[in-house]
């Protein structure tokens, strides 16, 4: 009897301890495809690449149940190039201000928190409110046949899926839903010190968001201030790409940047279709305004195929004659419920001095460039 009693309690022991471990999912995202891009006044480009569609990934996430409603939460991904002799977070280019990862960053988000009734409290590098807009609300986001991304980072602005938006040095709260409606609230010192000198900067976000039925608006104000005597160029903040440099301007103060970006979008459910629309509004510094909108549309067509439409603009007033337009068309059929094919067409033009392209393949100014694309998602 005293055996089975001291078994017993061992077996309860042990219980309890697996009870208390995290539960942790391994996840990820395998994307490869074939692209002709043709830029105005250079090479046609053929190329095979990893994460056309969706960027590659693996990633780890799990909880541990805290009790009284509460858990921890944690998130390690990173990406992955599948066409070529790379590991974990293969392909990282430096982003020497920390400010806006490029999708070449290996770490995608990195993370840990607290969740419950209260919502969601959590630190690391992580995709910011910008980032869930974009995703949310931009057809074909973070996509090779993104045209609202490319418009809005040839513009400067830093609310685009293109570009990712994720912050390192962050914290962030996510709401509960009241009636409908959520709120996201991030801030991050990306640049603790600077290199040389006295200088760091902050960045601050807040998101709102209402989801009820086929109806989801959304709205982001993005703001970004540096502090400090030290010196910077500007060239190396990620946040300030294409028309968003100043006219001949290269190394500024930290306590002299400064920029703010209005990001309002919208999507409805009509059944038939889903009809998305997203409008931007960047400054920097003592600049004029860029704007960048984008509408677009997505069908679903016979019982497993989807038709993305999408078109966009970008009035660009840091530069003169430098608007660029967008347009992509693209199918995506479900092969299973985690295998998706996907082929589309993207046409790009550019006002006499734009130079806006596709990803890293810019045209000669004033020239437009053309995509076709095609492959393969499997998400596990």
């Amino acid at each position: 009897m005293h055996k089975k009693i001291i078994a017993l309690a061992v077996a309860s022991m042990a219980s309890t301890t697996a009870f208390a471990q995290s539960n942790v999912q391994v996840y990820g995202i395998a994307d490869v495809g074939a692209a002709h891009i043709s830029p105005g006044g250079a090479d046609s480009i053929n190329k095979i690449d990893s994460g056309l569609f969706r960027t590659s990934r693996l990633g780890f996430k799990g909880t541990e149940d805290l009790g009284n409603g509460m858990k921890v939460i944690f998130v390690l991904e990173y990406r992955l190039n599948i066409d070529v002799n790379q590991g974990l977070g293969g392909g990282f280019i430096s982003d020497a201000a920390g400010v806006q990862g490029s999708t070449s960053g290996s770490a995608r988000e990195q993370y840990v928190g607290l969740a419950g009734d209260f919502g969601t409290l959590k630190g690391g590098r992580m995709n910011t409110t910008a980032f869930k807009w974009g995703i949310k609300y931009v057809t074909l986001g973070a996509s090779i046949f993104d045209v609202t991304g490319d418009n809005a980072m040839w513009a400067g602005s830093r609310n685009n899926p293109l570009g990712d938006i994720r912050l390192s040095n962050a914290v962030a709260y996510h709401s509960p839903t009241w009636a409908g409606f959520s709120l996201d609230v991030n801030y991050a010192r990306p640049i603790e010190a600077a290199a040389t000198g006295n200088g760091h900067f902050d960045i601050a976000q807040l998101g709102l968001y209402y989801d009820k039925g086929p109806l989801s608006i959304g709205a982001v104000y993005d703001h970004g201030k540096g502090s400090g005597d030290a010196t910077l160029a500007l060239g190396s903040l990620a946040f300030a790409r294409g028309a968003g440099f100043p006219p001949g301007a290269t190394v500024f103060p930290y306590e002299d940047i400064d920029f703010k970006s209005s990001n309002l979008g919208a999507s409805y459910d009509f059944g038939i279709f889903k009809l998305k629309a997203t409008y931007q509004s960047d400054k920097f510094m003592n600049q004029d305004r860029n704007t960048v909108w984008g509408i677009g549309a997505e069908i679903p067509v016979f019982s497993k195929g989807t038709v993305h439409a999408v078109y966009s603009a970008a009035n660009v007033k840091t530069l003169d004659d430098a608007d660029s337009q967008g347009l992509s068309l693209a199918y995506t059929h479900a092969l299973s419920k985690r295998t998706i094919a996907y082929a589309g067409y993207t046409w790009r033009g550019n006002d006499n001095a734009a130079r806006s392209g596709i990803w890293a393949v810019a045209p000669a100014a004033g020239g437009s460039v053309k995509l076709f694309a095609a492959g393969l998602t499997h998400m596990f």
